[in-house]
């Protein structure tokens, strides 16, 4: 029952933000890295041409990655993790990457003027920064397996602004699980994300990570902690091949 809850619930915020734009249209070719007020929403792959995804070459924020030292002694700095709205589209999982049977509709990028609107709701946060929320929800084909993961990604200005929202979305789930029964109890999740906070209720698992200025949320149910863990390494590396220019399903 919960999980139908809150899947309706993103439904509904999705839904909200795409209907709530401008015009409703698809982002241009070369559309703003995922500005705020571009009221643009698309729920369709960027038209052809403009299609890579693509990460500023001068990216600021906080959330620094770093390279092993050098034979000198010298660490050298890399932009964070960044991806545009464009790049959401890429980065959500795609048939078949999560599993050779989990498949899902078509991913939902929003962008725009309500964005701060569907994100607040969706993490009960202020969502200061926030760029882009991109949405897929997947389920296993056929009816012997009802695993269903809901992949939600959130893009922001910096690093900084992502680990806020990230550490508001955890604690609201902590609270909405509380409030439907036994509180969901704290598990370890290592997906590669620079933060983690992952939580098991029964079969039910939510899993809110941040990798630079890119917050992750994965919701499950009817399936186990290891393949929990494996969806979510598959999202970080997804969010990680598009920031760096590469589309992961090549």
């Amino acid at each position: 029952m919960k999980a139908v809850i809150r899947g309706a619930a993103v439904a509904a915020v999705m839904a909200l933000a795409l209907t709530g734009c401008k015009d409703g249209s698809a982002p241009a070719e070369g559309a703003a890295k995922g500005s705020p007020n571009t009221g643009e929403a698309t729920a369709k792959p960027p038209a052809k041409g403009s299609g890579e995804p693509s990460a500023p070459a001068d990216a600021k924020g906080g959330g620094e990655s770093s390279a092993p030292a050098d034979s000198k002694g010298v660490t050298p700095n890399f932009p964070p993790v960044w991806v545009d709205a464009t790049g959401l589209y890429y980065a959500l999982p795609s048939d078949g990457s999560v599993g050779d049977v989990m498949v899902g509709g078509d991913p939902v990028v929003v962008q725009g003027d309500d964005v701060v609107k569907g994100c607040s709701k969706l993490t009960q946060s202020p969502c200061a920064g926030i760029q882009a929320i991109g949405n897929r929800d997947m389920e296993a084909r056929g009816s012997a397996d009802e695993a269903r993961v809901e992949f939600t990604l959130f893009t922001f200005a910096t690093a900084k602004d992502a680990s806020t929202t990230m550490k508001d979305l955890a604690e609201h789930e902590r609270k909405e699980s509380a409030e439907y029964g036994e509180p969901a109890k704290p598990v370890t999740v290592d997906a590669g994300a620079d933060e983690t906070e992952a939580m098991q209720d029964g079969d039910r698992f939510d899993v809110v990570m941040r990798i630079g200025a890119v917050v992750a949320h994965l919701h499950a149910s009817d399936t186990e902690l290891g393949n929990v863990e494996y969806a979510a390494k598959v999202q970080i590396a997804r969010v990680k091949s598009v920031s760096n220019g590469i589309n992961p399903d090549r």
